[in-house]
């Protein structure tokens, strides 16, 4: 049977979501260490602007290839053991990028150190689908998100205040291993007493989810949004000073403020959405507002009008993710055993969203436009709709009429 079940209710709930948030903070940290040290590492590493572009992507173009099987194999054998292996190799590719002394070493070690958080990624469905119950799934990975939108804030308030990139590098390491140790005696797969999900072949649990279709829905979904929102982040500061004459430390700050409103929207969207109770209306509306706040946003007069637009964007561009990373667990036909694949497959599409739109789409199209690029940026979001309106209902009313029938058998 794959119908989500109520999961048993035990209070280290909250200790496994403590700790998966800080096994996912320290992915985007690492991360985000780069750009206060760009000035250091180009000429270090003799790289140019678009390889360091690369180097930034490390982490996503590493998930690109270990979202599905990660996926499958925490069906297989448990979403702590994945990502335990993950954790170890991100304490190495976080530790030893001070010693990298050219582009390849340094790439490959990014992508190590961004491992757990692909790997975590994939498989946060499953994991807190057994701790919570589905109508809690969307505010629990909410709340997850804050954690590596925090971390890429700290790391790039902080990190130019180590006294070197090699302590910087060393630090998130010892950063990672402590992780590592808190991951190993705190994280558990389900709660003492739950009753073990089926053991099949891995390609059994990945077949199931490939031929779901509100899994490759959601995915698609992933894909526009991760695909306007990552445009709009890395354009931002540089069309507010070329454009609108802001001066760069100003365009940092603005640039800063999506993030900011995006901590709040990635909490509230699926508390409303709750409240509204049917996902399928919320997800649309959150399409049209998105988009229009992506367009907008960054035209609005400078001061106190801007501010509240560009945190208004990254609320709204914020709301929709947690609701379709939960998917997997929402489904009846994935449910706790298949939805480690399941998460793989729309991870996959997530980052592939994040890396192929602005690259090979936007970008070309737009030119110098600024407008014409956030223009496409607001269509990309607004294509959330499409995939939206033939998912099946997975909102709060859904699924309580889903429980009450299950238990009138």
């Amino acid at each position: 049977m794959t119908d989500a079940v109520q999961p048993l209710l035990s209070p280290y709930r909250w200790v496994v979501l403590i700790v998966a948030m800080l096994a996912g903070f320290i992915g985007s940290y690492a991360q985000f260490q780069l750009p206060p040290l760009a000035y250091k590492l180009m000429p270090a590493l003799h790289i140019s602007t678009s390889q360091f572009a690369a180097l930034m992507g490390g982490p996503m173009t590493g998930a690109v290839f270990v979202s599905i099987l990660g996926g499958a194999l925490a069906d297989r054998y448990g979403v702590k053991n994945i990502v335990t292996a993950g954790l170890v190799l991100a304490v190495i590719g976080c530790t030893f990028r001070y010693n990298a002394s050219s582009f390849w070493p340094f790439f490959f070690l990014t992508i190590l150190a961004g491992m757990a958080s692909a790997l975590l990624t994939s498989n946060l469905s499953k994991l807190f689908g057994a701790w919570f119950t589905p109508e809690q799934m969307g505010t629990v990975v909410g709340i997850y998100m804050i954690s590596p939108m925090l971390a890429g804030f700290s790391a790039t308030a902080t990190t130019a205040l180590f006294p070197s990139d090699a302590t910087a590098f060393i630090f998130s390491g010892i950063a990672c291993l402590v992780i590592l140790v808190f991951w190993l005696i705190f994280a558990k797969n389900k709660p003492a007493g739950a009753p073990a999900p089926a053991v099949l072949p891995a390609t059994q649990y990945l077949g199931k989810a490939a031929r779901s279709r509100g899994i490759w829905l959601a995915g698609i979904g992933m894909f526009f949004v991760m695909g306007s929102t990552m445009t709009f982040a890395d354009f931002l500061p540089n069309v507010l000073h070329d454009l609108r004459g802001i001066s760069p430390v100003q365009a940092g700050f603005y640039g800063s403020l999506a993030t900011f409103g995006g901590i709040f929207g990635c909490f509230l969207g699926p508390i409303i959405c709750n409240r509204l109770g049917v996902m399928k209306t919320f997800l649309v509306i959150m399409g049209v507002l998105g988009a229009a706040g992506t367009y907008w946003s960054w035209q609005v007069p400078v001061g106190p009008a801007i501010v509240i637009a560009l945190t208004l964007a990254g609320f709204l561009q914020s709301t929709v993710s947690p609701l379709l990373l939960s998917v997997p667990m929402l489904l009846p036909e994935i449910g706790p055993v298949y939805a480690g694949s399941g998460g793989g497959i729309i991870s996959t599409l997530q980052v592939l969203g994040a890396v192929v739109v602005p690259t090979f789409v936007i970008t070309p199209l737009a030119g110098s436009n600024s407008t014409i690029l956030f223009g496409l940026a607001a269509v990309c979001f607004a294509l959330l709709i499409l995939p939206a309106l033939f998912l099946p209902e997975l909102g709060s009313r859904a699924l309580a009429a889903r429980a009450a029938e299950a238990s009138a058998r």
